[in-house]
């Protein structure tokens, strides 16, 4: 019975693994430690494996873990990463780099076209901000061969929301894909919040609109502590203050958390153990974690009706991610963001499409649709050439040329490098022809 349970979800394992980069096993699921043992012993993979321990960890000993357990499994496995050791007890900085870069450099010579790297209790590597962060900066890098497997306790403190909505990760509890909310419901809340990132940035609680936040840094704050869900003062210090020296962004970030809590009249960030988070006992609705659910379960390959919950993505995209506001975490979620709603632009376009070409004399609806649905997306994205491109084919496609050419020529106003888009070139080439 078990054997065949762990078959079937070494299959489910394929079929979701099949464009992931990151694959999160449940923390609760009963089988994870038997789908790891399956996967190493798995002759249809190429499969590396790193174990980790309680021993106390910092960047180096994370290194030296992944370099020893990898060399035992790859002979060659080293040989770049091994110019990292000059900088130990030197520079850090300049030792994470090289260590990052060498690391990169090994994993790009193992042969094999899908690789499975396995990090098995990862949380014990993952107890500080540094090896968090050097974890963090390695995965994100890794060849597109490369699936890497977190094993563990608890979920990582990665933003892997947002590699989510990149089709990047993907949370596995047994044989089927996590959809369900990844936020706290406390079971007796003492309050609620509603906070809304997809647009200009909205919070209210309790139905009340907090307006009062003296400055746009405690607001920024609470959406970054709610969107990682649990993080440290160093995660605050990286995001908002990395030009100032420790103690300054230390003073800078109390004085924000004070604000942040006079906003709300009580402490809504509370502090354990080194880690902040939103206070356990608030129930908690956010927008961009329910729009995550609704593109994870969109893209579940179970899912029947894909084209429900691509259309709640569009209707809780309210626009850009915070906008208005421009740290660089915040542009990298919005990116993020932005390629989900355009993944479900697009779906739902080419359904609208086959539609009409299944019956074009009755769904004349249908191609209108799809016009309607490529001309607010390029409203919302209109420096993207592939978008522009989808919009121009279809109305060459339906005869309306003036319109194409109208969409081209102010996407090569605003995108001068639209010109010479190989795609951009042929559809400018077929109207000509006709």
């Amino acid at each position: 019975m078990i054997e065949t349970k762990i078959h079937d979800i070494i299959g489910k394992f394929r079929e979701y693994s099949e464009h992931a980069r990151v694959v999160i096993l449940q923390p609760d699921s009963k089988y994870r430690t038997a789908l790891t043992a399956a996967l190493l012993n798995d002759s249809d993979l190429t499969t590396l494996y790193v174990p980790f321990s309680s021993e106390t960890f910092d960047e180096v000993t994370l290194f030296d873990r992944i370099v020893d357990s990898l060399s035992a499994q790859t002979s060659s496995f080293g040989i770049h990463a091994s110019a990292a050791n000059a900088m130990i007890g030197k520079n850090m900085g300049a030792f994470r780099k090289a260590a990052i870069e060498g690391l990169l450099k090994d994993f790009e010579q193992v042969e094999g076209d899908r690789i499975v790297l396995i990090l098995d209790d990862y949380d014990f590597a993952a107890a500080t901000d540094s090896t968090i962060r050097f974890l963090e900066e390695l995965i994100v890098k890794f060849p597109d061969r490369y699936i890497t497997v977190f094993n563990g306790r608890s979920q990582p403190r990665f933003p892997w929301v947002s590699l989510i909505a990149q089709t990047r990760a993907i949370i596995l509890d047994d044989d089927r894909v996590v959809t369900q909310a990844v936020q706290h419901s406390p079971e007796a809340p003492t309050g609620r919040l509603d906070i809304f990132a997809l647009g200009p940035g909205f919070v209210f609680f309790n139905d009340e609109l907090i307006t009062d936040w003296e400055g746009h840094l405690p607001r920024l704050l609470l959406f970054f502590a709610v969107d990682r869900g649990v993080i440290t003062r160093d995660d605050f210090h990286r995001a908002f203050w990395g030009d100032l020296s420790d103690a300054q962004a230390t003073n800078v970030f109390h004085v924000t958390k004070r604000r942040l809590h006079r906003a709300f009249d009580f402490e809504v960030l509370e502090h354990q153990n080194g880690t902040y988070r939103i206070k356990p006992s608030l129930l908690i609705n956010y927008d961009a974690f329910e729009w995550t659910q609704a593109l994870i379960r969109a893209r579940d390959l179970s899912n029947e009706h894909p084209e429900v919950d691509y259309q709640r993505v569009l209707d809780l995209y309210r626009g850009p991610f915070l906008k208005g506001h421009d740290d660089h975490w915040i542009l990298t979620r919005r990116q993020d963001i932005q390629a989900g709603y355009l993944e479900a632009v697009r779906f739902l376009a080419e359904r609208f499409e086959a539609r009409y070409d299944a019956d074009p004399n009755h769904n004349q609806s249908a191609i209108e649709k799809a016009v309607a649905l490529y001309r607010e997306a390029l409203r919302e994205v209109p420096e993207s050439i592939e978008l522009g491109a989808d919009t121009a084919e279809l109305l060459v496609r339906l005869g309306r040329r003036p319109e194409a050419v109208e969409v081209l020529a102010e996407l090569e106003i605003r995108v001068p490098a639209a010109k010479r888009d190989p795609r951009v070139k042929a559809i400018v080439k077929a109207m000509k022809s006709v």
